[in-house]
């Protein structure tokens, strides 16, 4: 098993990836960090590229490879000592609750860890929330360290 840390392009707290790895620690598995670029942020990184030479080799795959460097650093910002060997990083390119949500069916995880700020009910309902979606629908125990920040 493993334990997924979902994290997002602005952590808004190193909470999540510290509580990944202090469960991946306790319970001797494996801690996944995950981070979801949004399917229009893809868009818009593919039409900075277009007419550079950069532009025929640019894939979904580079752009994963780009978030699981976001991922990286995140761990990086996170953790004062960790070992690296316990950590994977993983980019994915879409919705950001389906990505997470269709990681934690693949790998099963012990837990999903995840990061989130406060709403409005009326934010809650016009803008929806990534964090809401995965507590409602994850099929592991899910740990949520939410920011006091309003």
């Amino acid at each position: 098993m493993t334990i997924l840390t979902a994290v997002g392009k602005e952590l808004h707290s190193n909470d999540p990836i510290k509580i990944g790895y202090e469960l991946a620690t306790t319970y001797d598995e494996q801690l996944v960090v995950l981070h979801v670029i949004p399917k229009a942020d893809f868009a818009k990184h593919k039409k900075a590229v277009k007419g550079t030479p950069a532009y025929d080799d640019f894939a979904i795959s580079m752009e994963e490879q780009s978030g699981a460097e976001v991922a990286r650093k995140a761990v990086h910002e996170s953790l004062d000592d960790y070992d690296m060997d316990r950590i994977e990083t993983k980019g994915r390119v879409g919705d950001p609750a389906k990505k997470v949500l269709a990681e934690v069916e693949y790998s099963d995880p012990r837990y999903l860890v995840i990061g989130g700020r406060p709403r409005s009910p009326v934010g809650k309902a016009v803008f929806g929330s990534t964090a809401q979606r995965l507590l409602l629908n994850a099929s592991c125990p899910v740990v949520s360290a939410m920011d006091g920040e309003e």
